[in-house]
């Protein structure tokens, strides 16, 4: 006898794989805040709030309280996140050897200490210095973040969990923002100290809830010793590099669309805002379930594509406004702004689904460091690659970056096949799943593309 499939109890008549097919992951099952990565979930959703207020406002915290130059706050950033570009890396990878969790906690220590020691620190390069520190710290999170995760969950819990971390984060951000406001518009001296009071304690609260997470086993506790691997993965790599032209999308939201419209049309500045909001509440009702179009190699490939297509698409739009006016602009603008986050969301999913199924299992930390400092990068270099193409190339700008977006886009899909071609050659029963799950009757690891070849390397 077999199952049926109008059953909706769950329940199955007992034949052998009936339970497997029809009960649900026992996962599911278990409350957020009882798994293993339930703190993790608040923990973020903790520091996004402090995140959201402090980046909203430090810019005239710099200018207003510190009294630095508008190039000398420019200066300062720009070393900063050179310096959260290239730590990632090299934290990662000290992650692997001491332990994601361990390091993920003090990477929270020292930027709430970081923030803290502003209350007192003056001139330019003690306040260049500590921000270098801070950045390194916030920059290399996320990845770490996602190798703990990777270390404590496997299959399609794995990729729900870093996209859930996501979606909390995006949410609390937007409520931290929402106080920063109310910071701005005091622009005291006064609110801007508890802002920091507030930052600072945030990150250590985030440190002490990731105390209740469970340690996750590190190259020193089963006495591994090894080289770096993931220089020497070119496919990774690449994906790195391909993932970060899509990452420019969202320096594109953040400074080139406002940018644009102070350039180029006579859109309200208030429009801005409706269209952040309206990103924000897409990504958090959406993003889960679109990453799990990113279980597979194969299919974040296809999410990459249509993240270049769609991100290709908005920017098109967007050249529709030059010079517009009135109610038009402002639905031209949300339009545009509505193709942007699809492409956003399907970018997302598409790099949860690649970095994780292209790491092997004892190098989460170093490959996620990896993975990061391209996003850094995009993030970095986005102001500036903005204010080119945007203010002063005009409408060509738009179809030049159009253009980044397309072979950022089809490279990913490219380098998907790359990878499920190599792994073929290996072994021509695979079939390949980004989380770690049981695909095409064998089960997997997200390690499998690349750990093999990248340990022969090594």
């Amino acid at each position: 006898m077999t199952a049926d499939p109008d059953r909706k109890d769950g329940r199955t008549d007992g034949s052998p794989g009936a339970a497997s097919r029809w009960r649900r992951p026992e996962w599911t099952t278990v409350a957020w805040w009882r798994r293993p990565v339930g703190p993790i979930y608040l923990a973020a959703l903790v520091l996004s709030l402090g995140k959201g207020a402090w980046f909203t406002c430090w810019a005239m915290f710099f200018i207003r309280s510190v009294g630095l130059s508008t190039a000398e706050f420019g200066i300062g950033i720009t070393a900063a996140g050179v310096v959260g570009m290239v730590a990632g890396g090299p934290l990662g990878y000290l992650a692997d050897r001491v332990g994601a969790r361990e390091t993920l906690i003090a990477l929270g220590v020292i930027q709430g200490l970081a923030i803290l020691s502003y209350t007192f620190v003056r001139g330019f390069w003690a306040v260049v210095a500590v921000t270098c520190v801070m950045i390194a710290a916030e920059r290399s999170t996320p990845g770490i973040r996602i190798a703990v995760i990777s270390g404590l969950t496997s299959g399609q819990e794995r990729l729900d969990g870093i996209s859930t971390t996501r979606v909390m984060t995006q949410g609390g951000i937007v409520v931290g923002a929402i106080v920063g406001g109310f910071v701005l518009s005091a622009d005291s001296r006064a609110g801007y100290l508890a802002l920091i009071l507030f930052y600072g304690a945030v990150n250590l609260a985030f440190a002490l809830l990731l105390t209740r997470v469970p340690h996750v086993e590190s190259l020193s506790d089963r006495k591994v010793r090894r080289g770096v691997l993931v220089m020497r993965d070119r496919l990774f790599l690449l994906v790195t590099l391909l993932n970060g032209l899509l990452a420019l999308s969202w320096g594109m939201l953040d400074s080139g669309v406002p940018l644009w419209l102070t350039a180029h049309t006579q859109a309200p500045l208030w429009v801005m805002g409706v269209l952040m909001g309206g990103n924000a509440v897409v990504i958090v009702l959406f993003q889960n379930r679109v990453s799990r179009a990113g279980a597979t190699i194969s299919g974040a490939g296809r999410l990459g594509l249509w993240a270049g297509i769609a991100l290709a698409v908005s920017c098109v739009v967007f050249a529709a406004t030059y010079h517009g006016s009135g109610a038009f602009v402002i639905a031209v603008l949300v339009v545009a702004a509505a193709v942007h986050v699809v492409g956003e969301l399907f970018f997302v999913g598409s790099g949860f689904g690649l970095s994780v199924g292209l790491t092997p299992e004892e190098a989460h930390g170093e490959y996620q460091g990896m993975f990061a400092t391209g996003q850094a990068a995009a993030m970095m270099l986005a102001p500036g690659v903005m204010t080119i193409l945007l203010v002063q190339w005009g409408v060509a700008g738009w179809f030049v970056l159009a253009a980044i977006y397309l072979a950022g886009g089809v490279g990913t899909i490219l380098a998907g096949r790359w990878a499920l071609r190599n792994r073929h050659r290996r072994d021509p029963a695979f079939g390949v799943s980004a989380a770690g799950a049981s695909v095409a009757g064998t089960s997997v690891t997200g390690a499998s593309v690349t750990g093999a070849s990248a340990a022969e390397q090594a």
